[in-house]
């Protein structure tokens, strides 16, 4: 049985061991560190190969993978002591943080990888990005999702900072649902029918990517329509542009906030 641990248990960890059920759940144990003690209560008595451990210590003393789950600010901290051994792989979540500052604060153990799951893992869905090439990780997530091994660690770190318009993906959903029910919608026909375009539009993006094809706006538009007049009054105010500015706030947010070497 391969030997899973996690120290630091939040809501990325439980998708990932939710995730990992469905694909190696009958080949693996979970070591689960006690914070969050909510999450990591709920994982334990949610599957039986899940074990909540008394301390981040003991999940290391008894794992063969590690996966850090921490905030990026509270990696010294919550590392600090833990008994790493030759042998083992750790696999950090720490959006920012550089794979050679991971090494450093965990050797002696001989291999890291930097992995940027996101919340779809649970459902198996979603791009998993991984850095460096590592089998065992790769085995690990390959069933999780879209997997992508990176040429280099800027790709990353690149990718993490995208990655984080994800609640701003979310707060246009929710303005479009409110403004349906504004004009006498019921609110699950609303929700309902806003998740399925969107999850549809994202279904047919990948299989153009698949096909290597190129999604143009202009494509899924109709001259003088209203997705046209809607990406053109949005065109005209910046919507588009303030994207790119948020993309730099978050990128300028990772630098200040990323652990000192």
């Amino acid at each position: 049985m391969l030997r899973l641990g996690f120290v630091g248990t939040g809501t990325l960890v439980s998708a990932v061991v939710d995730g990992l059920q469905a694909t190696h759940g009958n080949r693996c144990t979970i070591l689960l560190s006690p914070r969050s003690k909510e999450t990591s209560q709920a994982l334990a008595s949610r599957y039986t190969n899940v074990e909540r451990a008394e301390s981040s210590a003991a999940v290391v003393e008894g794992s063969d993978v590690i996966f850090l789950g921490m905030r990026p600010n509270q990696l010294d901290e919550a590392i600090a002591d833990l008994p790493f051994r030759p042998d083992q792989t750790v696999v950090s979540f720490l959006a920012g943080v550089p794979h050679a500052l991971v090494s450093e604060r965990v050797r002696p153990a001989a291999h890291v990888v930097r992995v940027n799951p996101l919340p779809p893992i649970r459902l198996r869905k979603g791009p998993v990005v991984i850095y460096p090439a590592n089998p065992i990780v790769e085995e690990l997530f390959g069933g999780l999702g879209d997997l992508i091994v990176a040429d280099k660690e800027s790709d990353l770190a690149a990718i993490a900072n995208g990655s984080a318009m994800m609640s701003s993906h979310y707060a246009l959903q929710n303005r479009i649902v409110d403004w349906l029910i504004s004009r006498d919608m019921t609110p699950e026909t609303a929700t309902h029918y806003v998740r399925s375009m969107f999850s549809g539009l994202a279904a047919v993006g990948l299989d153009a990517f698949s096909n290597g094809v190129t999604v143009d706006p202009a494509h899924h538009e109709t001259k003088g329509g209203l997705n046209e007049r809607g990406r053109r009054y949005l065109t005209e105010i910046g919507w588009f542009d303030e994207v790119g500015r948020a993309l730099d706030v978050i990128e300028n947010h990772v630098l200040m906030a990323r652990p000192k070497a």
